[in-house]
């Protein structure tokens, strides 16, 4: 096994999927509550870790070091600016804390979808649901929100929605879940690695009303990566050029017969 050429390989690999990363959090730079993702890597293993039969032979290459493998992408969880709008249904989430959508509440909480994205609109039943996406808003009974479509809204930090001095609902905010345990669908929402049910205990965080978040994607700092990936991956490029140069020479030269 050319040692080197892995090496080498694996570098490519991992910051080619840097830079895709990257370039996806930069694209979503105007996404209103976007949450940029980060790629992890980890130190591979020794080798006489990794395969034990082979124990004494590879301990001469630790020193060389066994380069690093990709670990699972991440979704940051850091909140944005808040940016106001002035419409009435635009809401944003100051804290810990995701709105709950569903496509069909009634199909079960394994349906249910995570949002930080708070522009709301009436669809034509007068159910709140996502401006981008049509996903219905719950409330924290798992309901649809129904609202007269001719009234004021006004939603106090809490969620309570009132209506002409009616409480009409209460909108449902779950406590914010580890990075670990999200995926990202499109669309601005996530849901549950394992899939399973939503937790029911509330959040911390406060709603302001006529505003979003932004997302909290640092452009400069994003670009800057960006670079720093593409650099590895022509360092990592040239040098397995170097090894397959070097194996071109040792089989025309040590190989040769006299």
């Amino acid at each position: 096994m050319n040692y080197g050429m892995y090496l080498s390989a694996t570098g490519v690999i991992s910051n080619m999927h840097r830079q895709d990363v990257l370039a996806n959090n930069l694209a979503n730079l105007n996404t209103v509550a976007f949450k940029p993702d980060v790629a992890y890597t980890v130190q591979r293993l020794p080798a006489r870790l990794e395969s034990p039969s082979g124990a004494e032979a590879q301990r001469l290459l630790e020193r060389l070091g066994g380069g690093h493998l990709l670990k699972q992408t991440l979704v940051s969880l850091k909140q944005g600016t808040l940016t106001q709008t002035g419409n009435n249904l635009d809401f944003a989430i100051d804290g810990e804390g995701f709105f709950v959508v569903a496509d069909d509440p009634a199909a079960g909480q394994e349906e249910f979808r995570l949002t930080r994205d708070g522009r709301f609109t009436l669809n034509k039943a007068g159910e709140m649901v996502m401006a981008g996406s049509g996903l219905k808003v719950l409330d924290i009974e798992n309901k649809p929100i129904i609202l007269d479509q001719n009234a004021a809204v006004h939603m106090n930090p809490s969620g309570l929605i009132v209506q002409d001095g009616k409480v009409r609902a209460q909108v449902k905010i779950v406590a914010a879940i580890k990075p670990a345990d999200l995926i990202k669908l499109g669309n601005n929402v996530l849901k549950l690695r394992n899939g399973g049910p939503l937790a029911l205990r509330p959040a911390t965080g406060l709603l302001v009303q006529e505003h979003v978040e932004a997302s909290n994607v640092d452009p400069v700092m994003t670009l800057s990566n960006m670079i720093s990936a593409s650099k590895a991956v022509a360092a990592n490029v040239k040098l397995m050029q170097y090894h397959d140069h070097l194996i071109g020479q040792a089989v025309n030269t040590l190989g040769r017969v006299a």
